[in-house]
């Protein structure tokens, strides 16, 4: 079996079709692709890595100073497992992150960022989300293409002016102290919940199932590229042809004495677009779908969101996000993969803030 795809975006300049295929022909088969030639500099990518490291090297009062809120803005903290994983013997691992997201330019003036985030330092995180909008659109006018769509079609329901907005999240896989069990992961196995993720890292350790879904396949690491992976949103809109594929970050693979850092940019559909998906006929056409779902995709991320985060900063007060359960009825029906080996109809979900 091959490997997972490579694809070089400067071909979109000079044969925009044979391009949009050929990310087209990875996602629907992988669910992932490394892309080269995407155009953000190697030197802002770097730069933004080093904040990643300088944030993570402060006492831990210092980082705890703003806990992640609901808009996806803050420091979030994974240890161990918590009840809901306890209760599906799934580890999620341990990391830690510091997030940035919610509409564009607004990480430069909220109030639940750490004070180690200047104002430099947040235009600096700003500059970069905005290039990392610029490609995504890139790619969703290539998906769009190889669709026969509107190049613009996806961009309605993609306002950065829009919340969610689109989410930069800082990683750091903190060193440990002894080799861990082999199946001890980083990050257990999930499928991302927004339309498509951007991922920057320097170090191995991705995994991501096979095709087949008898293995997971180690993603390499190219200089200069990043890895592409394909969200519910997406695979949902396409009818299932673009593949959302469980992946996990493995400490086997990854050097455990060590820490990891990685940067991943979640592109999400707008909170108030509807849950609306896209028909592949037996020509290969797309169409629209005439079925009604109650929802939005602002309802399936909060769904999503609240099963994988521990810690909101509204948590403290009993405000957090919880489960509605016309909502989890809907996502079951959906058959998209969700992760930490959850399915809406499993045991345990009940107990993770589903709503009386």
């Amino acid at each position: 079996m091959a490997g997972i795809p490579v694809v070089d975006l400067r071909l979109f300049a000079s044969d925009p079709d044979r391009l949009s295929g050929e990310l087209f022909d990875a996602a629907s088969k992988w669910g992932f692709l490394i892309l080269t030639g995407h155009g953000i500099p190697q030197e802002e990518i770097d730069g933004v890595f080093n904040l990643a490291q300088g944030f993570f090297s402060q006492p831990k009062e210092v980082k705890e100073e703003k806990w992640m809120n609901t808009a996806q803005v803050g420091y979030d903290h994974k240890e161990s497992v918590t009840e809901l994983t306890k209760i599906l013997a799934q580890s999620i691992g341990i990391q830690e992150g510091c997030v940035f997201g919610d509409v564009a330019a607004s990480n430069l003036t909220t109030n639940n960022l750490s004070s180690w985030w200047t104002h430099p330092r947040r235009e600096q995180i700003e500059a970069f989300r905005a290039r990392c909008h610029d490609l995504s659109n890139q790619l969703l006018t290539a998906f769009a293409t190889a669709m026969s769509l509107p190049p613009g079609y996806f961009f309605p329901a993609h306002d950065p002016a829009k919340t969610p907005g689109n989410v930069l999240r800082l990683m750091r896989y903190p060193a440990l102290a002894t080799q861990p069990e082999t199946n001890f992961p980083s990050l257990g196995e999930h499928t991302d919940w927004g339309t498509m993720t951007l991922l920057f890292t320097k170090t191995g350790g991705l995994e991501v199932k096979s095709p087949d879904a008898r293995e997971f396949v180690p993603v390499p690491v190219v200089e200069g590229a990043l890895v592409v992976n394909i969200g519910d949103g997406l695979a949902l809109w396409s009818d299932g042809a673009l593949k959302s594929t469980l992946h996990r970050v493995s400490r086997e693979a990854s050097l455990y004495d060590q820490d990891r850092y990685s940067m991943a940019y979640f592109v999400n559909a707008n909170a108030d677009a509807p849950l609306k998906f896209l028909k592949r006929g037996p020509e290969g056409k797309f169409t629209h779908d005439e079925t009604k779902l109650d929802a939005t995709f602002g309802d399936y991320q909060a769904a999503r969101m609240r099963l994988f985060h521990e810690k909101f900063d509204s948590d403290v007060n009993g405000s957090g996000p919880v489960l509605d359960p016309k909502f989890v009825a809907i996502v079951k029906s959906l058959g998209v993969a969700h992760g930490h080996a959850i399915t809406y109809g499993s045991a345990g979900v009940e107990k993770a803030g589903v709503a009386a």
